[in-house]
């Protein structure tokens, strides 16, 4: 691993800090070392197959529903067809459509590690979003810079959101971006812990971003970590690279899609979908046929 991809891999930083004693989802991790060009009308590849039953089993042991993501991204904008399964007859269509969102955003580069499994979180959240009627929750984003916080901001701005579904997602999404005294404490020591765990390893950079989100009963959870420069911030914040700062504000529901953000990444696969020939790869969604 010598890339930022491999250091944004939950198979690179999960095992560097799932010990560290601060709440995180329930994770095992499955490697494939198969085909990533998969033809949905013929029969799976024996590495396919194993894939399946492998992460068959790891939900059954979590149960359902069950989240699933690749090393570097989880294609979350799609949800109901891509990370969230219901159900086992979900799996093989939905790695199918994983394998496909990093086709997408990645090319040829082809960084599939393989998927891992979650346990599936039940996050405070007031409305859905996005093609895929992902749940918006309460989540945020902090940046720790040589194992000091740095910032943090909302995970979601409200120029990020499309498809909402309520008239007044606006409201409900500035009402979850507020935190107490006591979250922000227990979340900037989370956030310090992390980091000086992350700058340990082999790849450590010294810049990182920490992803946390509230459960239903409370707790908060880190669920996704990355290298600092590779994370979106606010263009508003004093800390934000330059590359980014040049966005407009990101709290101005007028520009939603317009600034660079977490669904920016989703838009671009949006688009590159739209001018794929659909007899050569199926639209997001369709089960693949494979034997199982």
């Amino acid at each position: 691993m010598n890339s930022d991809m491999d250091v944004n891999s939950i198979f690179y930083w999960w095992p560097l800090v799932k010990d560290l004693g601060i709440p995180m989802p329930k994770t095992t991790l499955i490697p494939y070392d198969g085909d990533l060009f998969l033809d949905s009308h013929s029969d799976s590849p024996p590495e396919f197959t194993e894939l399946v039953a492998q992460v068959k089993a790891a939900c059954e042991e979590y149960g359902y529903p069950a989240f699933i993501r690749c090393g570097g991204l989880s294609a979350k904008h799609e949800w109901k067809n891509t990370c969230y399964l219901e159900g086992p007859s979900d799996i093989p269509g939905h790695i199918f459509n994983l394998m496909e969102a990093v086709l997408m955003v990645m090319g040829m580069r082809l960084d599939f590690d393989g998927i891992a499994v979650r346990e599936f979180l039940h996050l405070e959240n007031r409305f859905k979003a996005f093609g895929g009627e992902m749940p918006i929750a309460k989540e945020f984003r902090f940046f720790a810079r040589n194992g000091e916080y740095e910032c943090h901001h909302p995970y979601w701005p409200p120029s990020s959101i499309w498809k909402p579904s309520i008239d007044g997602w606006y409201e409900a999404l500035k009402g979850m971006q507020t935190l107490t005294d006591e979250e922000l404490g227990l979340l900037k020591g989370y956030s310090s812990k992390l980091a000086i765990k992350l700058d340990e390893g082999e790849l450590g950079t010294g810049w990182w971003s920490l992803d946390f989100c509230k459960t239903v009963d409370g707790v908060w959870y880190l669920t996704d970590l990355a290298v600092g420069e590779n994370s979106y911030h606010w263009s508003t914040c004093p800390h934000s690279p330059e590359d980014m700062s040049q966005y407009p504000d990101p709290e101005d529901p007028e520009k939603i899609g317009e600034a660079l953000g977490p669904t920016a990444r989703a838009e671009r696969m949006r688009k590159i979908r739209e001018r794929l020939d659909p007899h050569r790869i199926p639209e997001m969604g369709e089960d693949p046929e494979i034997e199982f």
